[in-house]
């Protein structure tokens, strides 16, 4: 196997409990927050992911839950980090900037190592979004610890790129379709931050992805036929104010490059378990099955009932054992090492499965009055909406927490999408 960037285990508490956050939050996670840290320790994890990546690692991300947590560690591992894989030179996470003290002391460490930081700021937008999402105060706190990060890198050689990850409820988007003004709100409060921070900013190694605040859908989520409907008439009216959504961008990207789809599928498809993995006590596809192979942590997810941030309806006990038998394996186990690299390889490099079954769901649910009836009567509609699902929204592990499988996309993000949406897109673009 050969893989350039990992996803390393880092945390297992967060100080938060998002409303849309995959990770369900138990108390169990503070047993097993101070055991990565133990891994974290004595380099055990280190040493993981060098028995997968070897030499080969040149992209570097830390993830779990907020990283921050972690980071006065890993900067003293940083030394550890470089001898045993030389050619990494990005280092990656994603942060709600609740602490941003922690985030620039890692930050000032790597000035003189060569290495830049991509920085990922989980923000949703303005008050009425962000502070229903996640926290009161959330979109006055985190902005002021944005402006502070980039503040205190002002004067300093360390190389920075930050942009925003903006997540959108189907709450969110009912609320914007009901008050349409509020798409203006939602666009202007990153516009303005984005001048706030221009305004700071006067060193040439802090780079800040302009226009980066395109949003995206809560996932995973169990829409209905009706979300679709929602999202669809959120899109058109988005698109009549001539903003874009990423979706757009992805429709975009396929359209313009059809040629590759058939040579260089990984220009399209997720990186993870192709060019990139997750590691901790033991691989991953990616990130998104953290903790899943603990015991004590889905025993504790089982028995609670009412988890407030997260729909467990998916979570059984068969399905996590199906993921620990063919999705985390150990790093010293090499058949299943190469049964995991087989499997991964059938879904990055054979794609016919998954459209084909999308064609399939997309139909028999226009037959059953789910979603567009075009997908009865135009082929060409019904082809290239496949190819964008199996495409744009191509995650394995997605697909495997809520199908079982692989190859089998979600039948909620069909509806989602099913039902207006992909019309929209296809219009705008």
């Amino acid at each position: 196997m050969r893989f350039e960037a990992a996803e390393l285990l880092t945390t297992g508490q967060c100080p938060l409990s998002c409303k849309y956050c995959y990770i369900p939050k138990v108390p169990a996670m503070q047993a097993l927050h101070a055991d990565i840290i133990k891994g974290l320790e004595d380099g055990s994890f280190l040493e993981n992911l060098k028995k997968i990546v070897g030499n080969n690692l040149s992209y570097l991300s830390f993830w779990g839950t907020e990283p921050a947590l972690t980071l006065p560690l890993l900067k003293t591992k940083l030394d550890d980090i470089e001898r045993m894989f030389p050619k990494a030179k990005n280092i990656s996470f994603s942060t709600s900037m609740v602490m941003p003290e922690p985030i620039i002391d890692f930050a000032k460490a790597l000035e003189e190592r060569n290495m830049k930081l991509d920085l990922q700021v989980s923000l949703d937008g303005p008050k009425f979004i962000v502070d229903a999402n996640r926290f009161p105060g959330a979109s006055e706190k985190i902005p002021a610890a944005i402006l502070k990060f980039v503040t205190d890198m002002q004067g300093t050689a360390v190389n920075v790129d930050l942009h925003w990850k903006p997540t959108l409820t189907i709450d969110n988007i009912r609320s914007m379709n009901e008050r349409p003004e509020e798409i203006d709100e939602y666009i202007n409060f990153f516009r303005n931050l984005e001048g706030e921070i221009k305004k700071i900013n006067t060193s040439s190694n802090v780079h800040m992805r302009e226009g980066g605040y395109i949003l995206s859908l809560a996932v995973p989520g169990k829409f209905t036929s009706g979300d679709g409907t929602i999202f669809a008439e959120f899109l058109r009216k988005l698109h009549d104010k001539g903003y874009e959504s990423a979706y757009t961008s992805r429709l975009k990207r396929i359209i313009n490059f059809t040629d590759e789809l058939g040579e260089k599928r990984r220009m399209f498809t997720c990186s993870g378990g192709d060019s990139n993995v997750g590691v901790g006590d033991s691989l991953h596809i990616c990130h998104r099955s953290f903790y899943l192979n603990d015991p004590r942590y889905v025993e504790a997810v089982l028995d609670k009932e009412n988890i407030e941030n997260w729909d467990v309806s998916i979570f059984n006990q068969g399905l996590v054992d199906h993921l620990k038998s063919w999705y985390m394996p150990s790093v010293d186990d090499e058949l299943k090492l190469q049964n995991f690299d087989y499997i991964l390889r059938g879904y990055h490099d054979f794609w016919q499965l998954k459209i084909a079954s999308i064609e399939v769901m997309a139909r028999e649910l226009a037959l059953a009055g789910q979603a567009d009836p075009l997908f009865l009567t135009n082929k060409d509609y019904s082809s290239l909406f496949a190819i964008f699902m199996a495409v744009a929204h191509s995650c394995p592990m997605e697909a495997v927490l809520n199908t079982g499988s692989l190859q089998l996309t979600p039948v909620s993000m069909i509806r989602m999408f099913g039902n207006g949406a992909f019309r929209e897109l296809i219009k705008t673009i």
